[in-house]
């Protein structure tokens, strides 16, 4: 069965029983699965992304035949994500109350970290973000997902999505300047989203390197 296949097609076999067809669409979306929790988790993170496929299977013959397949996916995983949050929170003496931040997630290094100074300070000033600045931030400019598909997947306003998003940019950019040895004149305001794209795109492709 090929990659050219669309999502709809192959949900729509998938619910008839076709169980190759469920792992198609299992292998075209482990990665960004997987890339959307790890930055947040050092352990764990399988189990997350099992849950989100579970919770596909499990309403897959409610979902319409037009289903957008990879937001109805992030949908689940950000409900996970922040299930997991609060089930870390309840027990860690670490998380206070207030806006959580993705710092208080991480208690070691992740393996998405990079031995580079400016994939160190985009990951580290992630990490500071509140967890929705960070989901807005890797889904908008990082996925490329538009403002509607956000808005659908952490079930927010259009408008909500828009505000989260250009606060998270900012903080964003300030945490990065802050961690950041000396100035970087890439990461000025005009050239920020491109640097941050890069740099992001540079250190998955350290980390797939390293796997391999």
């Amino acid at each position: 069965m090929g990659d050219t296949v669309p999502d709809t097609e192959l949900l729509a076999e998938w619910r008839d029983g076709d169980a190759e067809a469920g792992n198609v669409l299992v292998g075209r979306y482990f990665d960004l699965l997987h890339r959307f929790f790890s930055g947040r988790f050092d352990d764990g993170v399988p189990d997350l992304v099992q849950r989100t496929f579970l919770g596909a299977v499990q309403a897959r013959d409610r979902l319409p035949s037009d289903v957008n397949f990879k937001a109805y996916l992030l949908g689940i995983a950000h409900r996970q994500l922040l299930m997991a949050y609060r089930s870390r929170r309840r027990y860690d003496a670490v998380f206070t109350s207030g806006d959580p931040t993705g710092a208080a997630l991480v208690t070691s290094p992740s393996r998405l970290v990079a031995r580079k100074e400016r994939q160190r300070a985009l990951l580290g000033a992630l990490r500071e973000l509140s967890v929705e600045h960070q989901v807005v931030v890797q889904l908008y400019y990082w996925e490329e997902l538009s403002i509607e598909t956000i808005a659908g997947i952490v079930d927010a306003s259009t408008t909500a999505v828009k505000s989260r998003l250009h606060r998270a940019r900012g903080l964003l950019r300030d945490a990065v300047a802050a961690h950041l040895a000396a100035p970087d004149p890439e990461a000025s305001v005009q050239d920020f989203d491109a640097w941050a794209r890069s740099v992001w795109l540079r250190a998955e492709a350290e980390v797939d390197a390293d796997a391999n």
